[in-house]
């Protein structure tokens, strides 16, 4: 499943270009900096969230199983 922050920095760029669109000349160079700060915070924020997810080096990943008609999530082994 595609996490929020995937799709977020999937549309940046088409955010980005409806701002440049819309707003022109008329764009001030807070805006561009904040823009420029948003995308960049969004980014570390999938690099950390990646990280903090992983699994530690040298762990199998068990996928999720189904015992006696109960779900067994995965995790790491």
């Amino acid at each position: 499943m595609l996490r929020l922050a995937e799709i977020g920095l999937f549309l940046v760029p088409f955010a980005l270009y409806a701002a440049w669109r819309l707003l022109g000349a008329r764009a001030s160079a807070a805006l561009v900096w904040g823009t420029v700060l948003a995308v960049g915070l969004l980014a570390g924020v999938t690099v950390w969230y990646g990280l903090e997810r992983s699994l530690p080096a040298g762990v199998q990943y068990v996928p999720a199983e189904i015992h006696d008609g109960t779900i067994v999530q995965g995790h790491g082994r």
